[in-house]
């Protein structure tokens, strides 16, 4: 079972220290807990691969600083190396694979994609499959429940494919151009798709829209779209009545993949008791997250349990996941030279301002008790906080091969694995 009290990557040992210090249980708890994870279904329903640096990239950053290019393409071109850093560099890859494991996961959804454009989007697909394909003794994508369970069957973690908004062209022409991709980026392997992000697309109104107009017509078309084709309708950044809208509008289970209770934290970010009920109300499903400038002042891992508490109060165990919405962050190189000066922000998609986004920052997530290799010690706080090992068990993992297989299209063929 993980362990990571003696991890050798120094990161990961004293992040599991912190939280063993955070949630203080006793023996038992601490021995049950870790027992019930090694034997459970564990699935991050939103989360990233691990983030590692190579020497390639270091070379790379510094090259395109000291040739003077802008920010903005020293940033998309450092991106896409870091994306694949771990494929590139064996110690970059001992650390990736290192960390995958110390969080005893046997799935995890990863965000691929942004949905600013089907060409930035598919680059970072890209990613992703050659990451699968070199570690494939570690992680293999996935795009159905019994594809998850093969792969989890073999020791491995299974990847599946989430994007945090549509690849909808916005030409308002026809529904056929601006629905088409849906179909490909199902056959892609994505499997959950957020309608918007933080901001208002063609689609509805983000969480950060003052407006909270809900869903377009296109937005309802869209829903109906994903409902037929097979992803998840997902919608942990829309805004509240985008939210309420797409529950009425799914005939399928949706999710809120990432997210906080807004009864815990008034935060933008986090999903009001009407909207919780909603989703429940769809057969669907809340993923809590673990960053901690969106879940309470000095956040601590006890917290992120408050917000389990309130959800699973509200809606009932049945309708609780955890989507940490963070990963494992190798320290930045100090041979890397720094930024350039030119200007470039990214807070008007992410807007982050000290209207909605108030808590100053911590790296509980990073480095501390929430952070993403502490997975197993999640599972000791549930224990800690008194659910049984039946409710534990569907938190960890089972409601979302629930609602996978719930919007699973019909018409799809399923070949047993004996028959290929």
């Amino acid at each position: 079972m993980p362990d990571n009290h003696d991890h050798e990557n120094p990161i990961i040992r004293n992040a599991w220290q912190r939280g063993l210090d955070a949630l203080q249980p006793t023996p038992a708890q601490l021995e049950h807990g870790l027992e019930l994870h090694a034997r459970s279904f564990a699935c991050d329903s939103f989360t990233f691969l691990p983030s590692v640096f190579s020497a390639e990239f270091v070379e790379l950053h510094n090259e395109l600083k000291a040739g003077n290019v802008g920010a903005r393409a020293l940033h998309w071109a450092t991106g896409l190396a870091r994306g694949i850093a771990s494929t590139r560099d064996a110690r970059a890859a001992a650390e990736f694979t290192g960390a995958i494991r110390a969080t005893g996961l046997n799935c995890l959804v990863q965000t691929v994609a942004e949905g600013k454009s089907r060409e930035q989007d598919i680059k970072r697909m890209a990613m992703s499959r050659q990451c699968c394909r070199v570690h494939r003794a570690t992680i293999a994508q996935a795009g159905s429940v019994d594809e998850i369970r093969e792969i989890s069957a073999s020791g491995r973690t299974a990847v599946v494919w989430s994007v945090n908004g549509p690849p909808i062209p916005g030409l308002l022409e026809d529904a056929d151009e601006e629905l088409g991709w849906v179909q490909t980026w199902y056959n892609l392997g994505v499997r959950l798709m957020h309608l918007t992000y933080n901001r208002r697309n063609f689609i509805g109104d983000g969480c950060a829209e003052p407006a909270n107009g809900g869903l377009s017509d296109l937005g309802r078309d869209l829903v109906r779209e994903m409902n037929r084709v097979g992803i998840i309708v997902d919608t942990p950044h829309s805004a509240r009545q985008t939210t309420l809208d797409a529950a009425r509008c799914s005939e399928k289970p949706m999710m809120a993949s990432h997210t906080g209770a807004e009864a815990v934290l008034d935060h933008m970010r986090c999903k009001s008791d009407e909207e919780l009920k909603a989703i429940a109300a769809t057969g669907g499903l809340i993923g809590v997250y673990v960053l901690p400038n969106m879940l309470g002042p000095d956040a601590t891992l006890q917290t992120m349990l408050n917000h389990v508490d309130h959800i699973a109060r509200v809606v009932g165990t049945d309708h609780v996941a955890i989507g940490t919405d963070t990963t494992y962050a190798a320290e930045w190189p100090e041979a890397i030279t720094g930024l350039p000066g030119a200007r470039f922000r990214t807070t008007w998609w992410g807007n982050w301002n000290a209207d909605n986004h108030p808590l100053p920052s911590s790296d509980e997530a990073a480095r501390g008790s929430l952070a993403w290799t502490n997975w197993p010690l999640y599972t000791v706080g549930l224990v800690t906080r008194g659910y049984s090992d039946e409710d534990i068990v569907k938190i960890l993992g089972r409601n979302f091969l629930r609602v996978l297989e719930a919007n699973r299209p019909a018409e799809e063929v399923r070949i047993p694995e004996s028959a290929e």
